[in-house]
């Protein structure tokens, strides 16, 4: 028996908003597999595991960046 030593991987369902262009919060319609977005209300949702969306729809997953203070942004302003 071998074992991985990787570590697992997150394999959650997350939902892809074409309209949008983002990934959102949905709700079911019926029994079936479609689902509405919450935020424009449309039903042009795809889902699938996090790797799978972000490399279908070429997502960057990049850090969120930190918002300057308004100290910072002055002193960029006048640089």
């Amino acid at each position: 028996m071998t074992t991985d030593s990787k570590e697992p991987k997150d394999y959650s369902i997350i939902f892809y908003c074409k309209d949008c262009e983002e990934v959102v919060d949905t709700e079911r319609v019926g029994k079936k597999y479609v689902y509405r977005c919450m935020k424009c209300g449309t039903k042009n949702v795809a889902f699938g595991t996090k790797k799978s969306i972000y490399s279908y729809f070429h997502i960057k997953d990049e850090p969120l960046e930190e918002i300057p203070s308004e100290g910072e942004k002055k002193e960029e302003v006048k640089a």
